[in-house]
């Protein structure tokens, strides 16, 4: 206090608007700013949690709709038949399909069946010719099937006809247990 009581009374003043600034900036970075950060960390993370809500509520408000959808799926791919039977008729249907977009199947091998914990996927190799534009109707078939049948695996090749072109694929097949 010594050093206080050599000071005019203008410097007493001017030290203590000195101190007084000294320790607002002290509070301002120790205390009042990490609050602030804090405060505006949390409203973002409430913000992004409310458009999560927002987009959950919307999902539960479409939840009849979005069950009678899967209903109406499911019993398409559900495996009601042996998987021999199952080959069987995926066999026939890629042969239907071929032969009416005029794609000319050599030959079909059925892979061996793929099984998981809730669904089974069967795949076939195909060996065939077919000019581009009926190739193109074949592939859209399959993927537009009510099967949900996919092309995996796909090469095509040339042949000595100019127009003619020699297609590997496999052709995929899910369905649940």
């Amino acid at each position: 206090m010594e050093f206080l009581s050599r000071l005019s009374k203008k410097e007493r003043r001017l030290f203590y608007i000195a101190v007084t600034v000294v320790a607002v900036v002290f509070l301002d970075r120790v205390v009042f700013r990490p609050v602030l950060n804090k405060l505006e960390s949390f409203n973002g993370k409430i913000s992004l949690e409310e458009k999560k809500l927002e987009k959950s509520l919307l999902i539960l408000g479409q939840e009849a709709a979005i069950t009678q959808e899967y209903k109406k799926f499911a019993q398409s791919i559900k495996q009601e038949q042996s998987d021999e039977e199952t080959i069987a008729s995926l066999l026939s249907s890629i042969e239907k399909m071929a032969k009416s977009v005029s794609v000319f199947i050599l030959d079909m091998k059925p892979a061996p069946v793929e099984k998981a914990e809730f669904y089974k996927k069967y795949a076939v190799k195909i060996e065939a010719e077919a000019k581009i534009s009926n190739l193109t109707d074949f592939i859209y078939q399959l993927e537009n099937s009510p099967n949900l049948l996919r092309v995996a695996d796909f090469r095509i090749t040339p042949q000595k006809k100019e127009t003619v072109l020699k297609i590997n694929m496999t052709v995929t097949e899910v369905l649940i247990n």
